[in-house]
């Protein structure tokens, strides 16, 4: 991969960042293929796979975390805010999330374009379809299956070759008033430019070719709100990087990430879900938290 040959641009009409050219089909299933889930355990790509794919206690004690933390908060603003409780998981993987929506009295299908992950996901009894976000529209509009009440997207919309289209299909099986979830990484954030200066490092968080796009909450929240959307609810992540601010770099170090990890999960399992949500709510404020998480309610088209 040249990756010489890609800039990363601002949007003109959203104002997100992205790569031009966009990586074309071919480069990115190849690289999918050929490189990814290496990187992955290696510690260059997706931490939070790489802790449930190597097993054991490691992947418990993930599991453990992003179910008392991330997927219990986006059931918390769901049964807030959504309509009833039939949701479609975009971009599902094994299922984990999807187990969970399930478990927690939602009644939720998945999608998953990756073959291995969607079967995975079926063996465990999960309603998962093996196809792209645009079969699946078309196959629902079809065969007349009613819309969704709300739609999630977790760390998807970073990884497509135009987000804009994503959205647009989205609408088109959520009921109105629906709710779209969409977590995507916060790059370019201040805090995140401040490390980059401290440590005198090139933009770590630049994935080529995988990354396409690189969002903040402005961005975020300007994309969903041209697109008929009315964002209700926003809360920011652990700001991972007050780490290297304070002389623990995991740039490149999968050991120190995980120490540092360690630390974020005693943090969070210390402080109760609503003190966690409060301080949360309060980072995606100022813009600060290592991942955005944004909830957009369908206005009337």
């Amino acid at each position: 991969m040249d990756n010489e040959k890609y800039h990363v641009i601002q949007d003109p009409v959203y104002g997100y960042r992205r790569l031009d050219p966009v990586p074309r089909d071919e480069e990115i299933t190849k690289f999918y293929r050929s490189q990814y889930y290496e990187l992955i355990r290696e510690g260059g790509r997706a931490p939070e796979l790489r802790r449930l794919m190597a097993g054991g206690e490691e992947a418990e004690r993930e599991r453990k975390w992003l179910r008392t933390g991330l997927y219990s908060d986006i059931c918390f603003v769901l049964n807030q805010y959504a309509a009833s409780k039939r949701v479609l998981d975009v971009g599902c993987g094994t299922g984990e999330f999807l187990s969970f929506l399930i478990g927690n009295g939602f009644d939720a299908v998945g999608i998953e374009p990756s073959l291995e992950a969607a079967e995975l996901a079926k063996s465990q009894g999960l309603t998962v379809s093996h196809s792209t976000l645009e079969e699946f529209v078309e196959h629902c509009r079809s065969q007349g299956i009613g819309s969704f009440d709300a739609v999630t997207l977790l760390n998807v919309l970073e990884h497509v070759p135009n987000p804009v289209e994503i959205v647009e299909l989205i609408k088109k099986i959520l009921s109105l008033g629906g709710i779209m979830c969409i977590r995507v990484p916060n790059d370019f954030s201040e805090i995140q430019l401040a490390a980059k200066k401290q440590l005198d490092k090139d933009a770590w968080w630049i994935a080529i070719p995988d990354h396409i796009n690189y969002f903040d909450f402005h961005s975020l929240h300007t994309l969903l709100e041209r697109l008929k959307f009315e964002v209700i609810y926003s809360q920011g992540e652990f700001p991972m990087e007050l780490f290297l601010l304070m002389g623990d770099d995991y740039v490149g170090n999968p050991e120190v990430g995980s120490r540092c990890h360690q630390k974020r999960i005693r943090f969070e399992a210390a402080i109760s879900g609503e003190l966690r949500r409060r301080i949360y709510k309060a980072l995606a404020e100022v813009g600060v938290g290592r991942d955005c998480l944004v909830f957009g309610r369908l206005r009337e088209k």
